[in-house]
């Protein structure tokens, strides 16, 4: 099969849509299909994947991280007719409804192949970063926006069956099936607690919490301040680490500082591979209060090592761990999140057991799985797109 996954943020931009884009593209490519990934250029960025399609791009002004996609460009259109328009494609899949995905769908009328989309974000969760239009009026927007996209496509992607029905409740009438990522076992295979708590300097006998992801407005980082404050009453030798980048650092650590925990918080920014998985081994709990998680990668991430996890329960997050598997999903508010780290740390049977059920439950969310029943899908639509009558 060949594929074309289409995207407007890709590498060296680091977040859950590229995680998932390569995530899938090291699987598809294992089981033996050939796939191509379409996205914009980064001035500084090389790219050595000859598989990569990269297509001219400007500076986006109110996100410089990502880049503004440019199909107009006279090389950009050169790229477009040489590299995708004169291939065969059995599928292309979108991952943001953006400047490329609106052309994909272009690529797809006229290469005469079906389109898929993953709905990676629920941007209705994300309208507080425009500031020039009124809230009620940008929610509007984001879902009536999704729904004219999703109902481009022969098919739809959804990382939870929490997003899944958001999105029907748009009104999205084109399919929609739920398929997450999964994650890469085999990182983490090999890890060390010692290591990167030696390498910080936290001793052995220091209570660690863990927040890893993009350190953005909507993760609720503040929250996990609150429950460490509570917590430091009772065990005041106990750490957060805060490990990632983002858009909200300098507001985050202007919040743990008014909260009076900055002394107790380890801001940590991006790792090499061995440190990241490392880092997940050196904490005691895996600590998450985001709310507007489409899949949860993160919180397998941890239990792949071993780790527990205390976290909301909402969207992606409660479908990884529907039963409070491999750890406790808790409602949305501080006291119970503090009632459940502490059953975890004062609890020894009951710690050890989720340790253990952490470990084993990663391994049903591999990305081999997940990736298999992903190409069932691309099968799926290939062939009810044969049988469509043609415009």
């Amino acid at each position: 099969m060949k594929i074309a996954l289409v995207t407007d943020t890709y590498k060296p931009r680091i977040n859950g849509v590229v995680t998932s884009i390569d995530t899938f593209a090291v699987e598809f490519r294992k089981m033996g299909h050939e796939v191509y990934i379409v996205a914009p250029d980064f001035p500084e960025y090389e790219e050595k994947d000859p598989f990569n399609i990269r297509i001219k791009s400007n500076y986006l002004f109110f996100d410089p991280e990502d880049r503004l996609p440019n199909t107009h460009n006279p090389i950009s259109k050169q790229i477009i007719k040489e590299r995708i328009l004169s291939q065969k494609f059995d599928i292309i899949h979108t991952q943001t409804p953006f400047t490329l995905g609106f052309e994909a769908i272009k690529w797809a009328k006229e290469l005469q192949c079906p389109i898929a989309h993953t709905y990676h974000t629920l941007f209705a969760s994300y309208v507080h970063y425009v500031k020039f239009i009124p809230k009620v009026i940008a929610i509007w927007i984001s879902k009536t926006f999704s729904k004219w996209y999703c109902d481009k496509m022969d098919i739809n992607i959804s990382p939870s069956t929490q997003m899944k029905e958001a999105m029907l409740g748009y009104g999205i009438k084109s399919r929609v099936e739920v398929n997450p990522t999964g994650i890469k076992i085999d990182k983490f295979k090999n890890f060390s607690r010692e290591d990167f708590r030696k390498k910080n300097k936290i001793a052995e006998s220091t209570t660690v919490f863990l927040f890893m992801g993009r350190v953005a407005h909507e993760k609720n980082i503040p929250f996990l301040f609150d429950v460490l404050k509570m917590v430091l009453k009772v065990r005041p030798d106990t750490k957060l680490i805060i490990a990632g980048k983002g858009p909200a650092e300098e507001a985050v650590k202007k919040a743990a500082k008014e909260k009076g925990v900055f002394d107790n918080c380890i801001f940590l920014g991006y790792f090499e591979p061995q440190d990241w998985v490392n880092c997940y081994a050196a904490a005691d709990l895996f600590t998450f209060a985001s709310i507007t998680e489409t899949q949860g990668l993160v919180v397998t991430e941890a239990m792949a090592v071993g780790t527990p996890v205390v976290a909301v329960g909402e969207m992606g997050v409660a479908e990884v761990m529907k039963g409070d598997k491999g750890g406790i999903l808790v409602k949305n508010d501080v006291n119970e999140f503090y009632t459940a780290v502490m059953k975890m740390l004062e609890d020894k049977p009951f710690y050890e057991a989720k340790k253990k059920e952490a470990f084993e439950y990663a391994k049903e969310w591999s990305a081999e799985a997940m990736a298999k029943k992903m190409i069932t899908r691309y099968e799926e639509t290939i062939e009810a797109y044969k049988k469509k009558p043609k415009k």
